[in-house]
């Protein structure tokens, strides 16, 4: 569950440390994402001489979160950072590799799948 202005860590590895949210997609008087939404956000902290510089505006996924995600069979799974996923133009992910586990929710789109490896 993220807001706006909350802090999350990429998932992948694209040389960004840290990006800020600013926008949550699906409604315009949107409150808190989850897993699985489409936000936007701002780097905030990159490594040195990356292609992805401070200060860029760039499309995400939230693949993991602090909040519980419950299950059906009354199960739930927690993590301990939110994490997600940012996104090219055209939906495919910046980085490489991916570090992690993902909810089942998200394995099954399609872009999950065009990682090179999954760590």
């Amino acid at each position: 569950m993220l807001q706006k202005h909350s802090y999350t860590i990429p998932a992948d590895k694209c040389g960004v440390w840290f990006v800020k949210i600013f926008h949550l997609y699906r409604g315009y008087n949107r409150k808190v994402s989850f897993v699985g939404d489409f936000v936007k956000g701002s780097v905030k902290k990159a490594k040195p001489e990356n292609f992805l510089k401070k200060k860029m505006k760039l499309n995400g996924i939230i693949i993991r979160t602090k909040k519980e995600i419950f299950k059906r069979d009354k199960s739930f799974v927690k993590f301990k950072y939110n994490n997600i996923i940012l996104l090219k133009k055209r939906m495919t992910p910046h980085g490489k590799e991916l570090f992690g586990p993902i909810v089942y929710n998200i394995k099954r789109r399609k872009f999950v799948s065009s990682f090179a490896g999954i760590i």
